[in-house]
């Protein structure tokens, strides 16, 4: 059963950067997938397009590895973790509302081979630490919950 907060749901089996809004799972194959959280779609509304940087490209912790285009605004992707673009979700590009529709499946991002992982890993939350820190995120946003557009993002 995914966590929840403000009735978004964080599935307790992933990792978070909060800071970033992002998801992060961990493949068997040593790859790393990211997607936005259900917060990030809350915060963006409605996304019209996501433009990932090609494959095979070298992502640097904290720069762009895409970029979302919503309602009012065009925003950067940033990648919490180096490492290098091994694949990207295909299916966005006819669909990029998946993201919001279905975040933590469907929905995904981009897949990074990243450097370091055992060390980097360290630098992510899971469980109630991460709740934790996306409520205090929340916080510093002024998160209004009551919004129109979040009350869209409440899956049932």
């Amino acid at each position: 059963d995914p966590m929840n907060l403000h009735g978004l749901p964080f599935p307790d089996s992933l990792l978070y950067a909060p800071e970033h809004a992002l998801w992060l799972r961990e493949e068997a194959d040593g790859s790393v997938t990211l997607g936005l959280t259900a917060y990030g779609c809350a915060l963006y509304g409605e996304i019209f397009a996501f433009t990932p940087k090609r494959i095979g490209a070298r992502i640097e912790a904290g720069r762009s590895f895409g970029v979302v285009e919503f309602a009012k605004a065009a925003s950067s992707a940033r990648s919490p973790l180096a490492g290098e673009l091994l694949a990207v979700n295909e299916a966005l590009e006819k669909r990029p509302n998946l993201i919001n529709r279905d975040p933590y499946e469907s929905g995904w991002m981009v897949r990074l081979q990243p450097d370091d992982w055992p060390e980097t890993r360290k630098r992510f939350l899971t469980g109630e630490p991460a709740l934790a820190a996306i409520a205090e995120r929340m916080r510093l946003d002024n998160f209004d919950p009551a919004r129109g557009e979040v009350q869209a993002l409440q899956w049932k």
